[in-house]
């Protein structure tokens, strides 16, 4: 929220004085004590707009909402058409998820200050946030349209025009407008992490680099762009575990927990009836983590655990609202900075607190720094060390967190589940496909399913070396964006000397589509370095073989870790070769892969990767023992 200054209504100079002695408390990040100084100049000039406005700032900061709300209120009944109110108290009103408010005091906003576009940029978020995107794509180019110099103040709207674009898959638009957006102003961190971003999940992950290397050089300080940067590293075969580990304890360095911070979460660990965990994400919603998550919440014994949700985004669907109905309280810490929200977390008294991203989208890892709970973990999210002395543990398991070696690589303490790290339990109701390739029975097709990320150099060469060895078999590629990313991903497989006529490469469809169009394949491919998690469990739920290559980090070893839980060694390789050589066999071998779609899901179903009340017990036990570790230690 902009605090604007307005001096036409009751200004004296002792409360202009409190107020400029409140900017800067605030600047110093103590917002209480700004807080004061608003509150004593809005009683020394009862009728100043500005004191009001800063007042409101503050009171939001702290997620007194209802007090933001009254103070904007107070500003509007002085003048009812001063504009900024209007534009802050809409973002109070979008922070609490008043959308209806918010939608009503940005466009009254706009009405008195057409020229507002920081209102504008807000109701287009709004309006997206409502699924209306057409409405909001029209706001955001007439605000481009009225700045056809591209100047800074065009920045912010381009910057928007491309997240919208880019959520509908039109990332060639959409890294136009983030260039014009860095064009129009070179130190929009934002911007360079976007187009790094771009580039990564294009399966570039090696120029992605020195987009975020610019962000970083435009503010050091910025923990998305490193954030964004270390996931990308998960994704190069250019760097091996020593060398990414680097990266991360960098990433530590640059972010330290103060010792204070460490010394009085120590403290905090108190007696409850319950023992109290609370699970922190953006992505409760329809998303990987959501669906792993869903069944220990429907599994946890709640006479034993009291639940909290800390939700790191404004977008709620169905998915949000059935994690919300497993779990005793739910904070929604999108709108609030770190120190609020750290604030709020530690109000509760949790007992264990459970990071779900890492350094993935929407991430709140540096919430930890701040002393939050006893014991702090990662989980799920990011399978990789965080960097961050401030969490505890990491949860794994033994297949993809080798014992002996996997502890060098990690600055958390690793603590892992009796049988797997995962938890599956398809949300949707997907009929088997028992005989795949009607059309063409004796064509073998392979599949992929994976992000376009994930398809590093290494990937597609051995790939290829696999339809190679199969001569006729084809190769489909699914969930790729169309345009540049379409074109480009063909140009790297047709590079390698494949004919073109054996690729076909299809965009990201509806859920239904994508379970079809993975039955009706033979075998599917996995990525490496980084390795399918989710679409892995979609693949063998759908009864079609997957060939893991055993890599030397976590990321690596996710196929690994699913097949030796469903204890199949067999489709797991050791080497390079092995894993052209299994692939070639399961393509010859039709009574193979006929018994394999015949027993893949009932496999599965029994097995630990879906015994939902197991593994839920399992992970209390280990908050448990993390809890008592941290109380002796």
């Amino acid at each position: 929220m902009t605090s604007i200054e307005h001096s036409a209504h009751g200004e004296t100079e002792s409360s202009r004085l409190l107020i400029e002695a409140g900017n800067r408390f605030e600047d110093a990040g103590d917002v209480l004590a700004a807080l004061a100084k608003y509150q004593a100049a809005v009683a020394a000039s009862p009728r100043w707009l500005r004191a009001y406005l800063n007042l409101g700032n503050a009171l939001q900061r702290l997620g007194r909402t209802a007090e933001a709300v009254a103070a904007l209120e107070a500003a509007l009944r002085i003048d009812a058409d001063f504009a900024p109110g209007h534009f802050n108290l809409g973002n109070v009103h979008l922070g609490a998820g008043n959308h209806a408010a918010a939608e009503r005091e940005l466009r009254e906003a706009l009405r008195l200050d057409p020229t507002m576009t920081h209102a504008s940029i807000a109701l287009a978020n709004l309006l997206e946030l409502l699924q209306r995107p057409t409405e909001a794509e029209q706001l955001l180019r007439q605000v481009l349209a009225s700045m056809p110099n591209c100047t800074p103040a065009c920045a912010p709207a381009a910057y928007n025009l491309g997240l919208l674009l880019q959520g509908r898959d039109d990332g060639d638009a959409a890294e136009q407008m983030f260039r014009a957006c860095v064009d129009a102003d070179p130190s929009f961190v934002a911007a360079y992490t976007a187009l790094g971003d771009h580039t990564r999940n294009a399966g570039r992950a090696r120029e992605a680099e020195s987009w975020y290397r610019r962000g970083l050089a435009a503010s050091p300080g910025a923990p998305t762009v490193w954030s964004s940067m270390l996931l990308s590293f998960l994704n190069r075969d250019d760097m091996p575990a020593a060398a990414i580990l680097a990266e991360h304890l960098r990433f530590g360095a640059a972010f330290p927990e103060p010792q204070t911070a460490r010394q009085a979460r120590k403290k905090q660990a108190g007696e409850h009836p319950r023992l109290r965990v609370g699970y922190l994400s953006g992505d409760f919603i329809q998303h990987p983590v959501a669906l792993f998550l869903r069944p220990v919440l429907m599994q946890h014994d709640r006479a034993k655990f009291e639940l909290y949700c800390y939700s790191n985004n404004a977008k709620e669907d169905g998915m949000t609202r059935e994690i919300r109905s497993h779990v005793d309280h739910w904070r929604n810490i999108a709108g609030d900075d770190d120190t609020t929200a750290a604030a709020r977390i530690r109000a509760d008294g949790l007992d264990v607190l459970v990071d779900l991203s890492g350094h993935s989208a929407r991430s709140r890892l540096l919430l930890f720094n701040q002393g939050c709970a006893p014991v702090q973990a990662s989980w799920l999210g990011y399978l990789n060390t965080t960097g961050l002395n401030a969490i505890d543990y990491r949860i794994c398991d033994r297949h993809s967190d080798l014992v002996g070696t996997a502890e060098a690589f990690n600055v958390e303490k690793l603590q892992r589940l009796p049988d797997s790290q995962w938890c599956y339990a398809p949300v949707f109701d997907i009929p088997r496909i028992s005989v795949p390739q009607r059309d063409a029975p004796d064509r073998v097709v392979f599949g992929s399913f994976n992000h376009a990320s994930k398809f590093s150099d290494q990937c597609l060469d051995l790939w290829c070396r696999v339809l190679r060895a199969v001569p006729g078999s084809q190769l489909r590629i699914h969930a790729i964006p169309k345009g540049q990313a379409t074109t480009a991903l063909r140009l790297r497989v047709e590079s390698r000397g494949i004919d073109p006529g054996r690729i076909s490469i299809h965009p990201r469809t509806s859920i239904d589509a994508y379970f079809a169009a993975i039955g009706d394949v033979d075998i599917a491919l996995d990525t490496f370095p980084y390795n399918g998690g989710t679409t892995t469990f979609d693949v063998l739920w759908m009864e079609v073989p997957l060939v893991a290559l055993a890599g030397e980090r976590p990321v690596s070893r996710s196929g690994v870790s699913i097949l030796s839980t469903l204890q199949m060694p067999e489709l797991i390789a050791e080497s390079d070769d092995d894993y052209v050589a299994i692939n070639a066999q399961l393509a010859t071998d039709a009574g193979w892969r006929r018994s394999l779609r015949e027993t893949l899901r009932q496999k599965m179903l029994q097995s630990p990767l879906m015994d939902a009340a197991k593994f839920t017990r399992n992970l209390e036990d280990a908050y448990r023992r993390m809890l008592m570790e941290s109380r002796t230690a």
